[in-house]
């Protein structure tokens, strides 16, 4: 899967050299897209060899401990139930380790997200070399072309990595149609004093002659 990953990218970005753009603007794109597909890549690769080595132990370590339970109990040797005792804990340790990692890293929901996201962006790229789906036409109902749409295309990857961002990270919201969304999630202490009366805290900042405010 690694190498199969990483000819198609190999692939895209020949792609992308023989499409009618600007050098400038090829290699804004591939820049940023071809990175985009490394990194989500890399993490993709990363997270299914977790989910699977974890899975697998989980599986197979609860298909054992039941058997070699039921082996103790018949045997009657001591040296052979201690044995098969410590066979036991060692697997049940290593089965409640991998659900404690699954469940607190949360591999299985990264898994899936990563490769989700993963394919998304190569689709995206290959409707946008090759014009097709949402790339087939404007707009303004003109022949749609690589340069006319450049501009969408790039806004799509943005959206598809804050979506990513967000989801893993902080939800930004903008609850205020005039108000631009807020990056950082609102402190304790800001909470507490926008209660009070609906004040919301400021610091001024002096920068020579001039003086600008901003919330914290």
């Amino acid at each position: 899967m690694c190498k199969s990953s990483y000819t198609q990218i190999i692939e895209i970005k020949n792609g992308f050299e023989d499409i009618s753009l600007t050098d400038q603007q090829k290699k804004l794109v591939i820049s940023r897209y071809i990175s985009l597909l490394h990194e989500y890549r890399n993490r993709m690769y990363r997270y299914s060899v977790a989910f699977h080595t974890l899975r697998l132990i989980m599986s197979v370590g609860s298909l054992i401990v039941p058997a070699l339970l039921s082996i103790q109990n018949t045997s009657t040797t001591a040296q052979i139930q201690a044995q098969v005792y410590w066979i036991v804990w060692t697997l049940s340790l290593f089965v409640t380790i991998s659900n404690g990692i699954m469940t607190l890293v949360k591999v299985d929901k990264k898994y899936y997200v990563f490769n989700t996201i993963y394919h998304h962006l190569m689709s995206e790229g290959w409707q946008y070399i090759q014009l097709s789906g949402k790339y087939s036409e404007t707009k303004t109902n003109e022949q749609s072309s690589h340069t006319n749409q450049y501009t969408a295309f790039c806004h799509s990857l943005e959206k598809i990595r804050m979506k990513q961002i967000e989801d893993e990270y902080y939800k930004v919201e903008n609850n205020h149609p005039t108000q631009q969304s807020e990056i950082v999630p609102p402190t304790p202490f800001r909470k507490s004093m926008e209660q009070v009366n609906g004040f919301h805290p400021t610091t001024v900042q002096k920068m020579g002659d001039k003086t600008e405010e901003y919330e914290i």
